[in-house]
């Protein structure tokens, strides 16, 4: 598809790829009617909670070293902003770096809701340069300033005019769409409108989208064999680095939700590769990510040394965790770009997974084509149960209820407690690199290993402790959930 960066805005999920946050069947199903542009998203009865796209932008940004950050927005939807300072500044001192990025908030009220706020902002921006003088500044909304329709872009044109930096809006209103993954493609979106340069050449770098780098060590070890180094995106980066991704040699990705645009963009604005592959999780998976990789910097025989040096070492101990886990059954929930994932894994160390639970469904990406790790799994278990619940305890409980696994594996915490107080042992995938590779598939595999050889914390949870929801609801088929 063209990839036009000359509006203000990128067009949201939904429309761009007719990604849906309801749905009911099995993986064969839905992609037969994603083929046929027939999935179609349904009114929710009731919705319990949610997140928000902006949440993810600001996270997304938060994440670039020595910027500015103006939230235009009233002084609540910061509450995220500690979270992002401790998380961010442990991830430069892991690297010897400084994290330094500052906020500060417009604090609208009542009366800017009804006479505007620019003013407001102007001074506001102002007050960011004279107090933080740093590399950019983003002017970030939140729903009040698309509600009322503020023009931030015109307040950031007159800065960027007046500063010896860029001053970048950025429309992120939580109230645009319901798919919040769609933060992650404004994030893209506007580093590339107001970042990226023209390439001036090609440098030994691979882009590498993600979320908190935590194994940094072993992915600069591994591309090193290959005579490159990573560029994580965007924990620990800085403007100039940014500047300079289209002068990489390919793009790859920790998630297949996380990266489609600017991967796409990348490839079809400069000419960079873009590694479009099931994710580096388990065996399967690494050993594709890592061809993929390989081919593309013409160098496959290395991958294929990497490739037996990790069989050599781990396939012993994951023979082992398979006889453990014989029989035993899993519920996964995440956003698509894990949870598919997941499933791959868990059956590469034997257990099988009952149901698959996604937050949404892109119907494809960037390019158009349907997201690998689906089509992955169309062949190997077309038949899995599939169910797209947008982080809805309700619907969460009622499947787990039904399925009755062995183990629930989520990524996101906040469907952890209601499982657990089932009695069900739960593995949070907190860490984006938790099943990483072979030595991630050990190490996740020994961590459910524990889980089922002590099971007194879920049991006693189980004995003290009830859900907030009745037998009646428990029982009532999916179909009750929409309209």
């Amino acid at each position: 598809m063209p990839f036009d960066l000359s509006n203000s805005e990128i067009s949201m999920r939904e429309s761009r790829l007719n990604s849906v946050v309801t749905y009911n069947g099995d993986i064969k199903s839905l992609i037969s009617d994603t083929k046929k542009c027939s999935v179609k998203n349904c009114e929710r009865c009731f919705t319990q909670n949610n997140t928000c796209l902006s949440i993810m932008v600001m996270d997304q940004i938060s994440s670039i070293r020595n910027i500015t950050i103006v939230y235009h927005t009233p002084v609540g939807c910061g509450a995220f902003i500690p979270r992002w300072t401790a998380l961010y500044n442990s991830i430069c001192e892991r690297t010897g770096r400084k994290w330094n990025t500052k906020y500060l908030s417009t604090n609208l009220n009542e009366s800017d809701t009804v006479f505007g706020a620019a003013n407001k902002l102007r001074n506001t921006v102002q007050e960011a340069w004279d107090r933080y003088p740093s590399d950019a500044i983003f002017i970030c909304t939140g729903c009040v300033i698309g509600i009322i329709g503020e023009d931030i872009d015109s307040v950031a044109e007159e800065f960027s005019k007046k500063l010896p930096v860029p001053v970048i809006p950025v429309h992120c209103e939580g109230i645009k769409s319901k798919v919040w993954a769609t933060g992650f493609d404004i994030s893209d979106y506007i580093i590339l409108k107001h970042i990226v340069k023209p390439p001036k050449g090609k440098r030994p770098i691979i882009n590498f989208k993600n979320f908190e780098e935590k194994i940094r060590p072993y992915i600069t070890r591994i591309f090193k064999r290959f005579e490159v180094e990573p560029l994580f995106l965007y924990a620990n980066s800085t403007i100039e680095e940014l500047s300079h991704m289209s002068e990489s040699l390919a793009t790859v990705s920790s998630c297949g939700a996380l990266s489609p645009y600017l991967g796409n963009a990348l490839e079809e604005l400069y000419g960079v590769p873009y590694v479009r592959t099931i994710n580096g999780n388990g065996m399967e998976g690494f050993d594709t990510w890592l061809r993929d990789i390989a081919r593309i910097l013409h160098k496959e025989e290395i991958a294929e040394e990497i490739i037996r040096e990790e069989r050599e070492k781990y396939l012993p101990k994951i023979e082992e965790f398979k006889k453990q886990f014989e029989g035993k059954t899993a519920v996964v929930a995440a956003g698509p770009g894990f949870t598919y994932e997941a499933v791959r894994v868990l059956n590469e160390i034997g257990i099988k997974v009952m149901t698959a639970l996604s937050w949404h469904h892109d119907s494809k990406y960037d390019d158009q084509v349907i997201p690998e790790t689906l089509t992955y799994l169309e062949k190997s278990q077309p038949d899995l149960k599939v169910s797209i619940i947008d982080l809805q305890n309700h619907e969460l409980l009622n499947i787990i209820n039904r399925e009755k696994p062995d183990l629930y594996i989520v990524r996101h915490p906040g469907t952890r407690p209601f499982v657990t107080k089932l009695g069900i042992p739960v593995v949070q995938v907190t860490d984006e690199y938790q099943m990483f590779g072979y030595e991630g598939l050990c190490s996740f595999a020994q961590n459910i290993a524990d889980l089922f050889n002590n099971k007194s914390f879920t049991e006693g949870l189980k004995t003290h402790s009830s859900v907030p929801y009745t037998s009646w609801w428990l029982e009532q088929p999916a179909n009750k959930f929409y309209s």
